[in-house]
């Protein structure tokens, strides 16, 4: 039961040293495909085919002051917007388009909110029906009541997605949301079949910057691997940019004790 381990990466020096420390993926976090030129394009394809890793993750690229559950929001838009980036991102290997942003999300605080899940909805339909046209599936971080409003559970997560009647949509979890999702370790068996990506990280720094795991670090990493080996996952694992060899080999040796 082996994982892949990927590095998230913000520009092509850490995509470069990502390469020479050892990962087996990258997983850009922001824009970095969807702004590259095509000469850039060209240089990381090589790369790719010389055995480099590839983008085989990456976050959907959505402007900061996106919010799909807003009244005017154009699905027709963005969905040219989408198809034209997950082009590219297919060009460099990814497989999976993470949806981790909470802020797009944000439903109104006053008056109804069916019309604004409804377009969620939708916009996870057509994001999905983009995604296959790539083989790509599409995964849904829930997010603690600090960062959204809406899908702040599994639970709530696992009754919303079906909704969406794709069947290349999943969810990702993330360790440092654990705890503000409600999401225990004996539950994650239960939620196997939903989970499709793991983020892992130092939940100590759950209000700042993603913290690559170490030893000595005052975190116990291993209930948390075991719980997912438990529970028969064998995907993918993405660490966060600060990653280096060194924290690869850390987590890379919990996953195999």
């Amino acid at each position: 039961m082996d994982v892949q381990w990927g590095k998230m990466v913000t520009d092509l020096q850490q995509v470069e040293r990502a390469a020479m420390e050892g990962f087996e993926f990258v997983h850009p976090v922001n824009d970095l495909v969807t702004n590259l030129r095509d000469g850039q394009v060209l240089r990381q394809k090589k790369r790719i085919l010389e055995g480099g890793p590839p983008f085989k993750v990456c976050g959907i690229p959505l402007s900061a002051d996106v919010r799909v559950t807003q009244k005017g929001f154009n699905i027709y838009v963005w969905m040219e917007h989408l198809k034209n980036a997950a082009s590219r991102m297919a060009e460099l290997g990814c497989r999976k388009l993470v949806w981790s942003d909470g802020r797009a999300r944000v439903l109104p605080v006053e008056g109804a909110t069916a019309g604004s899940k409804e377009q969620v909805l939708q916009f996870l339909h057509m994001l999905c029906a983009v995604a296959a046209e790539f083989d790509m599936t599409v995964l849904v971080e829930p997010l603690g009541p600090r960062r959204t409003n809406f899908l702040n559970t599994m639970k709530e997560t696992s009754e919303f997605l079906p909704r969406v009647r794709k069947e290349n949509l999943s969810s990702v979890i993330s360790l440092r949301e654990l705890e503000q999702i409600g999401l225990s370790l004996s539950d994650l068996a239960e939620y196997r079949q939903l989970v499709d990506h793991v983020q892992m990280d130092n939940p100590r720094f759950y209000d700042g910057a993603r913290v690559c795991p170490r030893p000595n670090d005052g975190y116990e990493y291993r209930p948390f691997l075991q719980a997912l080996k438990d529970a028969g996952y064998s995907a993918d694992i993405s660490l966060p940019g600060d990653a280096d060899a060194g924290g690869l080999a850390f987590c890379r040796g919990l996953w195999n004790e």
